[in-house]
């Protein structure tokens, strides 16, 4: 029985829901391959993007099993998908709507003709704007609820949301809670996850702890459970960059009591390829058979085409099985991406925009940016990939361009209350 879902993953639903800044170069023809042990190419899917002027997606096909699926957007506001499967497998159609107040979603109805009822969240906030509380019903009643409860302390760098679900019988219970701490520079650094049973009881103890390079890339993130009272190292995912901070792949593992160390057991691999008119990513999936490295199957996994690591970033996921035990799934993945003018910035949160200069301009080395109380510069190709980073907090901040090819670059600069500015400049 074949059974084919592809979803396109669109980063809306933030702590602040809205728009994030969109700065990454999307795909406009991505093909999957199974390819064999002997390097034999024996299954191809494709896919195709269409993006309206303001760089968000407007639709996509999957011709070789009849799949759709279009988007919906008002004033910069996604208010509707729907996903259309008419192969040779049984009909469906999928939709997701959406409601906004104040800029921010307040309720998403997900309806499917497999389904006997809709799928219903209903989002709440605090007087700052963050998400309070959200609610899941599914049918007409509410026999069965799920519950969430969002709580923030020492200026939001501490997050708890408390999960809580609800049957007639059993009334509501808490079965999952999770805390939440972030830097200063509020990239996640611990999360600590407790789940309990009907009775009360922990179920499970466990904290993942983050770790970021210098230019502030995620690097690795490694989970800990409790285990009859301390804590033991169970995983680990880490990621490697190149000289442009680019993703080039991405590893995990899981902890070995006899090495005294990680073992890592699968891995993503990202390469990039300029083209004259376009850029392509190619992305591969390996698990160690032994002490090689052999193909995997692609699964429920992420595959990120950005340069960014961050829960704004854009994700594309497939899942495709060619029989019930996914004996035909994909292992690789071309993305070929269309060359842009520019990137496309967009926000539904109006901010107040920052005040900078940037000289020389044209630039063969070091550009100076002038402002006040500057935080940050980010470095953008024409194809939306961050290819610098510089941090700092004051009135100045330098940025070498020496290392980089000549061409247009935008500089992304940031201050301490979360102002920006674009500005492009053209290295020589």
């Amino acid at each position: 029985m074949k059974k084919v879902l592809l979803s396109l993953a669109i980063c809306l639903l933030a702590m602040n829901v809205g728009f994030a800044q969109y700065e990454f170069a999307q795909p406009t023809h991505v093909v999957g391959k199974r390819i064999n042990a002997a390097g034999e190419v024996t299954r191809i899917l494709e896919s195709d993007f269409s993006y309206n002027e303001d760089g968000k997606v407007i639709g996509y096909t999957f011709p070789d099993y009849h799949l759709t699926g279009g988007y919906v957007y008002r004033n910069d506001y996604l208010l509707g998908e729907g996903f259309t499967h008419a192969s040779g497998h049984p009909y469906f159609r999928e939709d997701y709507e959406y409601t906004y107040e104040e800029g921010r979603i307040k309720h998403i109805t997900h309806s499917w003709d497999q389904m006997n009822a809709p799928q219903n969240w209903e989002y709440s906030y605090d007087e700052e704007g963050r998400l309070k509380q959200k609610d899941f019903c599914e049918g007409y009643t509410v026999e069965y609820h799920e519950h969430y409860i969002y709580d923030y302390e020492n200026e939001g760098r501490t997050k708890t949301e408390s999960y809580w679900t609800s049957w007639v019988t059993q009334g509501m219970k808490l079965r999952k809670k999770t805390v939440s701490q972030y830097d200063d520079d509020f990239n996640l650094f611990t999360v600590h996850t407790e789940t309990y049973n009907l009775d009360g009881d922990t179920t499970s103890n466990t904290i993942v702890t983050y770790s970021y390079t210098p230019s502030g890339k995620e690097e690795s993130q490694i989970k800990q459970t409790l285990t009859e009272g301390e804590w033991v190292n169970t995983s680990i995912q880490r990621y490697i960059y190149d000289e442009y901070d680019r993703v080039i792949e991405r590893q995990n593992g899981s902890w070995s009591a006899e090495s005294d160390d990680w073992n890592i057991n699968k891995k993503i691999t990202f390469t990039y390829e300029p083209q004259e008119e376009c850029i392509i990513s190619t992305v591969s999936f390996y698990k160690k058979s032994g002490e090689e490295w052999v193909w995997d199957v692609f699964g429920n996994q992420t595959i990120l085409f950005g340069p960014q690591l961050k829960i704004q970033q854009k994700t594309l996921r497939y899942y495709v099985y060619e029989d019930m035990m996914g004996s035909g799934n994909i292992n690789q993945f071309e993305f070929t991406y269309s060359y842009t003018p520019e990137p496309v910035y967009m926000d539904t949160k109006e901010k107040e925009s920052l005040a900078c200069t940037l000289y020389p301009n044209p630039a063969t080395g070091f550009v100076t940016i002038i402002g006040k109380d500057l935080k940050q510069a980010r470095i953008i190709n024409t194809i939306g990939q961050c290819v610098a980073t510089v941090k700092g907090q004051g009135e100045q901040l330098s940025v070498d361009l020496s290392t980089l090819p000549a061409g247009v670059y935008f500089v992304n600069i940031t201050d301490g209350e979360g102002r920006e500015c674009v500005k492009k400049v053209v290295k020589e």
